[in-house]
């Protein structure tokens, strides 16, 4: 069941320049893509291992046929360490004939609106009613439990956003305390759940202690 749409930004490539070096177009790729993952959607700041620079056409693919799109800045994603690392080698189309950036098993997140594809279910999951979308999701290894409680945390601190704004603006002191001890509660959650995402994230062990 739909519950939420995938994403609420929108990916540009404004870069003009060419460089003879991926790692260049590092901040603007940043910058680009809003600091989110092209695949998943994770905002980079919730993790603490850097974005990679992912080529959508992967390096085996393209090495010894057509090696600019080494830096070719189209062919350049932004993508947090788990779906690159899923995504790997994976390519399917045929470079010797065809000159585009195409790779058949994935939708090109610049070219295709991912909302179009995906949407989150109601426990916060990736979903697809989408043939190809739905096996991204098994290549890319994005029905992952990490991907739940990352959009989890990011809606809690959402929350907390929206009740600190109610907070200031409330002129009547009982709601005002009201409202300070509910955000209170949601500023526990959300560390809460903050924690126990890192850990799992960097493979660390999360104890019952940390979920309740």
């Amino acid at each position: 069941m739909r519950y939420a749409a995938f994403k609420n930004h929108k990916i540009q490539k404004t870069c003009k320049e060419k460089f003879d070096d991926e790692k260049k177009y590092r901040d603007i790729l940043k910058k680009d893509f809003s600091d989110r993952c092209c695949y998943c959607n994770m905002p980079g700041g919730l993790v603490t291992t850097p974005y990679h620079i992912e080529h959508f056409i992967p390096k085996k693919a393209f090495e010894g046929k057509r090696d600019s799109l080494k830096t070719d800045y189209q062919n350049l994603k932004w993508s947090c360490p788990k779906c690159n690392l899923s995504k790997g080698d994976k390519y399917k189309g045929d470079l010797e004939h065809d000159d585009r950036i195409v790779n058949e098993l994935f939708y090109n997140p610049v070219m295709t609106d991912y909302n179009d594809i995906f949407y989150r279910n109601e426990l916060g999951g990736i979903d697809s009613e989408d043939p190809k979308g739905r096996e991204m999701i098994r290549l890319l290894k994005l029905y992952r439990p990490i991907h739940n409680l990352a959009w989890l945390v990011e809606r809690l601190e959402l929350l907390y956003d929206r009740i600190e704004d109610m907070e200031k603006r409330e002129t009547d002191r009982e709601r005002r305390q009201l409202l300070a001890k509910i955000k209170g509660k949601v500023s526990d959650e959300y560390m809460k759940k903050e924690r126990v995402f890192r850990a799992a994230y960097n493979g660390m062990k999360v104890f019952k202690e940390d979920m309740e």
